[in-house]
């Protein structure tokens, strides 16, 4: 089964992007974020988006 969500730190360590940069993208509408109690999640596809916008 194929994941649907990340939360952060996996975004952080597969994008090589900075945690509060992340906070910044969500911010700023372009990651979306998920929240389950504390814990805050990234949809997969939001993710994907986001680096193939990065690497056009």
């Amino acid at each position: 089964m194929e994941r649907k969500a990340y939360r952060v730190n996996e975004v952080v360590l597969s994008t090589g992007l900075g945690r509060s940069t992340i906070y910044k993208l969500m911010e700023e509408g372009k990651l979306s974020r998920i929240k389950v109690g504390s814990i805050t999640l990234i949809p997969a596809a939001d993710v994907d988006a986001l680096l193939q916008r990065c690497a056009a």
